[in-house]
């Protein structure tokens, strides 16, 4: 079986409204061809193919496919009546129109009104993460919790109740979409999905090859702009909830943070892009906190970025040996947000004044 063959229905569905909603309407008349032509019953793409359509007559055809699937769906009903009494040219005049209303009342409601006939709008809104449907278009998903469009990166940070298994098994479908094709629709959603986890490190190249792909979408070079100017922090400690609290805080706060859970990811992430300062646990698997900010502190290209040790004790020898290492300061753990705050503020402030 082809591996196209395992997405689902309503997850095809999800990316082709997602893809309609985001302005390429091109590309989310292909998707749902390709989702028909794998399942020709199903009724709601059908909807939304008519809702698409630049054709009135291949709109009216979907039309009549939703009928055929289901003669009492009334959405669908109303919309074809409305669009043949157009096509014909039965338009009634202001006159008509109050005979009518006055007569035997048999003229549908908006044709009785002269009203144009509109396409249909699908009858519920698909979250494109967990594909949980709505009655009405949806900022925020009522399921899943994702912010599911594009939102100033203060409203991603402050989104709270995300279910981040669901969004963690959306990225895993959407990276086996870019691996095969890369597309507009796939790279924003991934991005979507990174800010929506305090991630905006990782959202931020995503947004960027978006901009290639679609140059001039006015949202995403807004919010491009904005993310790309915030001074970035890598937060180093093999804690995920240390991790967690640092990047939500942080985030929060106006910084965009990258993340790493042991000295040797977080050389790696070094290669990739340079912060403005590095929160750098000290106890650590393969390579200690001190090892670590020596190897930063030689190197050429990071000697400058400064290197707050995080340490669980509040010891003068472990401060010495920091010192020694390279280290800029010391925080000790558990500490308060605005402890974290004020420290970040003071380092990367002085960087980039």
């Amino acid at each position: 079986m082809a591996e196209a063959a395992w997405v689902k229905p309503q997850v095809a569905l999800a990316e082709a409204i997602t893809a309609a909603k985001l302005g390429q309407r091109q590309l989310a008349r292909k998707l749902l061809a390709e989702l028909v032509e794998k399942d020709p019953n199903y009724e709601s793409a059908w909807l939304w193919i008519a809702a698409l359509s630049e054709d009135k007559q291949q709109a009216m055809d979907a039309l009549a496919r939703v009928l055929d699937i289901n003669p009492n769906n009334q959405q669908a009903l109303n919309a074809l009546a409305l669009a043949r009494l157009q096509e014909s040219g039965l338009q009634l005049s202001r006159g008509g129109q109050k005979a009518a209303a006055s007569g035997n009342g048999h003229q549908p409601a908006a044709a009785a009104q002269g009203e144009a006939p509109a396409a249909p709008s699908p009858a519920a809104w698909v979250c494109p993460v967990c594909s949980a449907p709505s009655p009405r278009a949806e900022r925020r998903c009522p399921r899943c919790g994702i912010l599911a469009m594009l939102a100033e990166p203060e409203e991603f940070a402050q989104n709270k109740g995300v279910q981040e298994d669901a969004v963690q098994q959306a990225m895993q479908r959407l990276q086996a979409r870019l691996a095969r094709q890369d597309s507009f629709a796939d790279r924003l959603l991934m991005a979507l999905c990174l800010l929506n986890l305090n991630r905006s490190a990782e959202a931020l190249p995503h947004l960027k090859k978006a901009a290639e792909l679609q140059p001039g979408h006015t949202g995403v070079e807004r919010l491009l702009g904005k993310l790309s100017r915030r001074r970035l922090v890598l937060a180093v400690d093999d804690s995920l909830t240390v991790r967690k609290i640092v990047s939500i805080t942080l985030e929060r706060l106006g910084y965009r943070v990258l993340t790493a859970a042991d000295g040797m990811q977080a050389l790696a992430r070094l290669s990739e892009q340079t912060p403005d300062l590095v929160l750098l646990d000290i106890t650590m698997p393969r390579m200690d906190g001190y090892q670590v900010c020596k190897v930063i502190k030689q190197a050429p290209g990071t000697r400058s970025i400064p290197v707050v040790m995080l340490s669980g004790k509040d010891g003068f020898f472990d401060k010495v040996k920091g010192r020694l290492a390279g280290a800029t300061d010391y925080i000790t753990k558990p500490f308060k947000e605005a402890t974290l705050a004020e420290v970040v503020e003071k380092y990367t402030a002085a960087r980039t004044s």
